[in-house]
């Protein structure tokens, strides 16, 4: 084995020091002689006509690279990276032979060539791969940039060799140089899986908290210029500029981590992050992974790990926004819930079983997207045995419906800033499901949920398009042509009826879902659907406005900043089409900039100045659909030190996030400072409080699970005629469990109460278990 070692003389210091003197301080590589032989273990097979091709095609490393061979859910094992050149077709034995036979002189060129024509296409293959990776770069594109910029100087050189080899006859003759240049390979192939993984957002971790990626590109560099000076190739000088990316780099992960996820800079938080989103992209890859091996799991198997959820523990009410959906609340604690009928009948391969195991499996998964504050909650799928069995999708109740009916119903309350919010929240779920390496796949506002807190949440997507085909609430319709990207759009749009001048199918991938992201953003600030103009021939006149590159028209009053991101990511072509990540942070910027503009001026002492409501007033303006949150916060504020009401109000907002400012504290310290404000107004004697601090024990949110304190303070509520707290606490002792002796004697006594108070779920809970009450 030859041992490669580095001669770089003293650590640059400065910028300057680094621009001066390069010549003696540049890195070489001594190779030992002692063994002139190659370990080329890594190489199994060699494809003779590529290096043919390579010979005679002068511009073979330029030529189109396969932007799909690089899939948008692949590259899950770092190893897979490590051993990327085993796919290359050389042959092994023969490669062995030649590599271990002395290079002949500068007589026998053709030769000596031969036996360095694999290493070559090796290199340049590799060449090609990065260049495909700093395309599909998520993140860090400069830095990636970078180490690109360097590998396409080595292409060149290597190029240069192919094209004029009977002019470097001296330098095939060389076995120093073959050892060199197998090493070179082995650098290349590192730099290719340092780019793949600071360019992916659920690789970053091992960077981030080693805060290594300076030190790691660094060394790679520093390998990089050896091999180059080593084997005499030019290159150019590192700038001052670049050396700055490197730096910027750095702190530009925290920023994103913030800005474009929404996580705080706390480790702990980051981490349970990143572990989230690792398990996501790995049971993705290995569902995926089974349906392209048409691997089926049964029954038994799926039971296991996604049980059907029993409806019957589900109350149905008379809330019905469509069909096949309808709000039902749980018995247990009156969560409410959406439950959204699928049909199991399958037009294609798949058997009524094998479709609800197959959404059970995808649901399994989607769970774990719990991390994201802007995608809807899976629960799980339910199941009713009528006359036909029936399957329901169980997600989180959206109190107002979809975004376009949202608008459609409060546009007249909905400022700049919710807009700004509303665009900033559903684009950082999108950036998290593309972390997680899915694609929704129809964004449009309809897709898009509204929360009883006026919040959105994106919804109705799967792991595959028959999940989304299944349990969409609406059949398919023609609303996503209003968003989608030409590529797609323009593709069987054959005017002139000839099959041949149609274009290729094009994959749908996550540049497609920028334009639809592009799409929706000018539909928020308008708060209309675009092309909502058109009355007829909607396909039709849609497509003749895309191929003429006709532009969204936007209202005068539309940020400056607004524009340019929905002009970005609506781009004709692909390639130019801004990252996801980057609207997500101009997205951010926007918001910062309109929520310090409009934010309230701080309270003064005198009362002509400024007119506090009373806490009354303020819990009235809460509640109203269309009032205004900020007016509420900033009583319920005022009042917390004297009032009692207030103070609980006061935790409540911290617990909802209901204003921008408390959306910028993480998620933890925010119900941390809320359930110790539940406890404090709770121990005080506020009846609301007591019921929401028994629930965080009885849940174990933001606090330790303890059932027997949890019944303590349901009990202090169910004093004070709350019939919620008398009803959890009557079924916990009807039903026994939970550290909770079962009693049905005092079960039944509070079930009773509840029922006389109207509690809807304790009355029929009364009836099923023939408990009388007046």
């Amino acid at each position: 084995m030859n041992n490669f070692n580095f001669n770089i003389g003293k650590k640059r210091q400065t910028d300057d020091d680094e621009l001066k003197g390069r010549e003696s301080k540049n890195p070489r590589i001594e190779i030992n002689d002692e063994d002139s032989t190659m370990n080329i273990d890594h190489l199994n097979s060699f494809d003779y006509n590529g290096i043919n091709d390579m010979m005679i095609n002068p511009q073979y490393h330029s030529q189109e690279i396969n932007r799909n061979s690089l899939s948008y859910t692949t590259s899950q094992e770092d190893n897979e990276l490590s051993n990327e050149l085993n796919r290359l077709e050389i042959d092994k034995v023969q490669i062995m032979s030649i590599a271990r036979t002395a290079i002949d002189g500068a007589s026998n060129v053709a030769k000596n060539f031969a036996v360095f024509a694999p290493f070559i296409n090796s290199f340049l293959d590799i060449g090609k791969e990065i260049i495909a990776l700093y395309e599909k770069a998520e993140h860090n594109k400069e830095l990636c940039g970078f180490l690109l910029k360097r590998c396409n100087f080595a292409m060149a050189e290597v190029q240069d060799l192919v094209i004029r080899k009977t002019e470097y006859a001296d330098f095939f003759s060389k076995q120093e140089n073959l050892s060199l240049f197998k090493g070179f390979i082995d650098c290349m192939k590192r730099i290719k899986k340092f780019i793949a993984d600071v360019s992916q957002f659920n690789k970053l971790k091992k960077f981030l908290y080693a805060n290594s990626i300076e030190e790691n590109c660094t060394k790679l560099e520093q390998e990089f210029e050896g091999y180059m000076n080593s084997l005499n190739f030019s290159f150019a000088l590192r700038t001052r500029n670049e050396f700055a990316t490197m730096k910027y780099d750095m702190k530009q992960i925290k920023d994103l981590l913030f800005c474009v996820y929404g996580v705080s800079d706390d480790k702990q938080i980051q981490q349970n992050y990143f572990d989230g989103m690792d398990l996501v992209v790995e049971r993705n890859m290995e569902f995926q992974n089974q349906n392209k091996q048409r691997k089926f799991l049964n029954s038994s198997e799926v039971e296991e790990s996604e049980p059907l959820l029993d409806s019957t523990q589900y109350r149905k009410t008379n809330v019905y926004p469509s069909k096949r959906i309808g709000k039902r609340t749980s018995l247990d604690n009156c969560d409410e819930f959406c439950f959204k009928e699928f049909s199991t009948s399958s037009p294609g391969k798949f058997s009524n079983e094998q479709t609800q195991i197959e959404i059970r499996r995808q649901v399994n998964i989607l769970k774990e997207l719990k991390n994201s504050d802007h995608i809807i909650r899976f629960y799980g799928v339910a199941k009713e045995d009528t006359k036909d069995t029936k399957y329901y999708l169980v997600t989180e109740w959206m109190e107002y419906g979809n975004l376009h009916e949202y608008y459609t119903n409060f546009g007249d309350n909905i400022n700049l800033e919710i807009k700004i919010k509303f665009a900033l929240d559903i684009c950082r779920g999108v950036a998290y499901l593309h972390g997680c390496k899915i694609l929704h796949h129809d964004i449009q506002s309809a897709n898009i949920l509204v929360n009883e807190h006026h919040k959105v949440r994106i919804a109705n997507f799967g792991l595959s398009k028959k999940f989304s085909d299944i349990t969409r609430n609406i059949s398919h319709n023609l609303e996503n042509i209003r968003y989608m990207a030409p590529e797609k759009l323009l593709l069987d749009n054959n005017e002139n009826g000839n099959s041949d001048n149609k274009k290729k199918k094009v994959p749908y991938d996550a540049k497609c879902e920028i334009y639809s992201v592009g799409a929706l953003l000018w539909e928020i600030a308008e708060l209309k659907k675009p092309h909502s103009d058109i009355n007829s021939e909607l396909i039709g006149s849609i497509r003749k406005r895309v191929k003429e590159n006709y532009v969204l028209p936007f209202s005068s009053d539309v940020p400056y900043e607004w524009k340019t991101v929905v002009s970005r990511a609506t781009e004709y072509e692909p390639e130019w089409r801004i990252k996801i990540s980057d609207i997500c942070i101009e997205l951010y910027r926007l918001h910062k900039k309109y929520s310090s503009q409009n934010s309230m001026p701080p309270l003064s002492p005198s009362p002509t100045t400024i007119t506090i409501p009373s806490v009354e007033e303020a819990v009235r303006e809460h509640k109203s659909p269309n009032g205004n949150k900020r007016l509420a916060w900033q009583s319920f504020s005022y009042h917390s030190e004297t009032d009692i009401e207030a103070k609980y109000w006061y935790g409540y907002y911290y617990y909802h996030e209901e204003i921008p400012e408390l959306q910028r504290i993480n998620k933890e310290e925010r119900i941390r400072i809320a359930i110790n404000i539940f406890k404090e107004t709770a121990d005080k004697g506020n009846p609301s409080a007591q019921l929401r601090y028994g629930m965080c024990l009885w849940k174990g949110e933001g606090v330790d699970v303890n059932s027997l304190e949890a019944l303590k303070y349901l009990k202090m509520a169910a004093n004070q005629g709350n019939s919620a707290a008398m009803y959890i606490i009557g079924k916990a002792y009807w039903n026994g469990g939970n550290d909770i002796e079962q009693d049905k004697i005092q079960g039944a006594e509070y079930l009773k109460k509840a029922a006389n108070n109207e509690h809807p779920t304790a009355i029929k809970m009364c009836h099923e278990n023939n408990i009388k009450y007046e």
